[in-house]
């Protein structure tokens, strides 16, 4: 629906317009008008951050993605921010609230991803597991206690609340640094680590083999 291709430019007398001009082209001011059905400003919109989101979505579904996924997801968190819009209040910045979509459909789509797929392959495992098979005296119940625990802490993750599954997804499962997880989720890094330390005290208290 919303491709580059179908983003109109500035004119040359908007390009001269000077500060007026500037401060219509701001975020702010192109949601009021999206708000006012202006298809043409939310191309601007998308022309603007079109990148950024894809860049997170494709974080966030990690390396086993096809280009077509992120796509997908992509233009999908451009499509529900549309339709959201109406309700778009501005008590956060656009781009806050544009991410934050983005981070939630992207994990969405992460987990039914892995729910869904018919196979996994030695590379897929977590490095716990890659390491008891690798193992020469590794046996049978070794690996097996392993896989269980590693589906048991997929699923205490997936119980966490949003904001802190999703630094753990981000941090831990995709090997960020806390500095690029705050900048994709356009907050601070001292909120990335306090949600971090919610979210791993969360795990501890459901998963008591974690404090091992």
């Amino acid at each position: 629906m919303f491709n580059k291709s179908e983003v109109s430019q500035p004119d040359a007398a908007g390009a001269q317009a000077g500060g007026i001009a500037a401060e219509g082209d701001t975020d702010a001011a192109l949601v009021r008008r999206c708000q006012r059905g202006d298809a043409d400003a939310f191309g601007r919109l998308f022309a603007r951050h079109d990148k950024r989101v894809y860049a997170l979505v494709a974080r966030v579904l990690g390396p086993a993605a096809t280009a077509d996924d992120v796509d997908d997801v992509a233009q999908d968190v451009f499509v529900q921010a549309w339709r959201a819009l109406p309700k778009f209040r501005g008590d956060a910045q656009f781009s806050t609230w544009l991410y934050r979509i983005g981070t939630n459909m992207a994990i969405r789509q992460w987990h039914r991803a892995k729910r869904s797929a018919q196979a996994v392959s030695q590379e897929d495992l977590p490095p716990t597991v890659r390491a008891a098979l690798a193992m020469a005296d590794a046996g049978p119940e070794d690996v097996a206690a392993l896989r269980a625990r590693d589906r048991a802490l997929r699923s205490a993750v997936e119980g966490l609340p949003e904001k802190q599954r999703a630094v753990l997804l981000l941090h831990y499962f995709e090997g960020l640094p806390c500095e690029e997880v705050a900048a994709l989720l356009c907050c601070s890094v001292g909120t990335v680590w306090s949600r971090l330390h919610y979210g791993c005290r969360r795990l501890r208290q459901t998963l008591g083999w974690l404090e091992e």
